[in-house]
């Protein structure tokens, strides 16, 4: 039986081809089945968007408001001549959609944008896998994962996650296609891919600030491939160190400039710090923290909360092993949304809700399946048993790193909406136990046909 699975293989033009098909019925399946796409439902954030829409476009504003650079830029583009009137709010409850005047294009953007990105990084996928059995899997569970309510639904709801999801992944596709040219030939001429990447990555960074982390995974993998001796002093990857560099300090400096740190640092506080006496003795004996939550308090907290908190994380690092082994585990019990309902489809709500829930797992599981894969990859990568161990190493470490990264600084400054905020993390975590399921069964199948071709 596992000789018949090896043996099958389709042409590289029938391969494509298959992918094709099977990328256009689950886009038929995605604008089809969850019914009118352009009704949306707002959440408590919405509308600080909407004031971060209605800065000069030219303007420091735009880096440094409230929100970042990519919502203030669509926001500011679908502002319907009105203005926008925010009909249903479904952060307090569940509700069903409504069609509301300029957001109907946000919604379509972001559904559109999600087919393209999850397209795309299914046939990067697919394409590269070496078995036909492996390709096809690919090609059907991941546009199954992304299209499940757990991450489909999300393309109706008027914030950031949606857009984070998706040009993630389209950035990610691309990815994929530059990393697997260079290991093939170091010196290929990828600047056309490398300037889309670059374009795609910044917007995907300014969505969220815990994005720009993502740099750091960047400029670290990139300068580790630099030890190989076919990359040394490599100009492609000290490009990417170079770009990874800039992008992470103007986030930083916008991030600062902004004054949205003081709304995550202020969590801290309340949630971490005025419940525990010791630690507001503290604060007071090292930083001279007036009294919590008087006007001297606020006043202090402005000038020198940010200093003030960071250090006294890095100073009881104990505090922060504490909170991240309580709330890491927790961070995955979530699924569908709750901001709307759709009763006009309970059916197949039901169905694909079970089905999302199996492709989904509500437990920390695929952070502990994608280590244990990383660990076994990297000892395959050194023995050196295939040809595209190296290059899915380093995608896979690009994927659970970026989700590592993200995933701490969310769970240390945030006390209020743990769930909503680490969710980019925990779909990476996710996608990538399935990503090394499918990597996996392509090594092992690919494994017996080589060896019987050496022979």
């Amino acid at each position: 039986m596992l000789e018949k699975i090896t043996s099958f293989r389709l042409s590289p033009r029938a391969g494509s081809f298959l992918i094709f098909a099977i990328l256009l019925a689950w886009a038929a399946f995605r604008l089809t089945e969850y019914g009118n796409l352009r009704l949306s439902i707002a959440g408590n954030d919405t509308i600080t968007f909407v004031e971060g829409s209605q800065v000069p476009l030219f303007s420091a504003e735009m880096m440094t408001g409230r929100r970042l650079l990519t919502t203030n830029l669509i926001y500011k583009i679908f502002t319907p001549k009105d203005g926008y009137q925010i009909l249903v709010n479904g952060s307090l409850g569940t509700s069903p959609r409504k069609f509301q005047a300029g957001f109907d294009g946000i919604v379509l953007l972001q559904t559109f944008a999600s087919i393209l990105g999850w397209s795309a990084l299914t046939y990067a996928v697919a394409s590269r896998m070496e078995t036909s059995a492996a390709k096809i899997l690919s090609a059907l569970i991941i546009p199954a994962f992304a299209y499940s309510p757990q991450i489909a639904d999300w393309d109706s709801i008027l914030m950031s996650e949606s857009l984070t999801f998706s040009l993630f992944a389209l950035q990610l596709a691309i990815l994929i296609h530059i990393v697997f040219t260079l290991y093939k030939n170091p010196n290929a001429k990828i600047a056309a891919w490398t300037v889309l990447w670059g374009v795609v990555y910044f917007f995907w960074a300014n969505l969220r600030d815990t994005n720009n982390y993502a740099a750091l995974v960047l400029i670290g993998l990139s300068a580790l491939t630099l030890f190989a001796p076919t990359f040394r002093r490599n100009k492609k990857a000290l490009g990417a160190i170079l770009f990874g560099a800039i992008l992470f300090v103007v986030g930083i400096v916008t991030f600062q400039q902004s004054g949205r740190s003081l709304i995550s640092t202020i969590n801290i506080y309340i949630g971490d710090i005025f419940p525990h006496p010791s630690r507001v003795q503290y604060m007071q004996e090292k930083f001279d923290m007036p009294i919590p939550e008087t006007p001297q308090f606020y006043a202090w907290f402005e000038e020198r909360g940010v200093t003030a908190a960071t250090r006294f994380i890095l100073a009881h690092p104990g505090c922060a092993a504490e909170k991240l082994s309580r709330d890491f585990p927790d961070a995955f019990h979530q699924g569908v949304q709750p901001y709307f309902v759709m009763p006009e489809k309970k059916v197949f709500r039901q169905l694909a809700t079970s089905i999302g829930e199996g492709l989904h797992p509500e437990t920390i599981t695929p952070f502990f399946v994608v280590l244990i894969f990383l660990i076994s990859l990297t000892f395959a990568a050194l023995q050196g048993t295939s040809q595209t161990v190296r290059p899915w190493l380093w995608i896979s470490a690009y994927v659970f790193l970026v989700s590592t990264i993200a995933i701490i600084p969310t769970i240390l400054g945030d006390n209020w909406a743990l769930h909503r905020h680490t969710i980019f993390s925990i779909a990476a975590y996710r996608f990538c136990m399935w990503l090394c399921v499918f990597i996996a069964i392509d090594l092992n199948l690919f494994a017996p046909r080589s060896n019987n071709a050496a022979k």
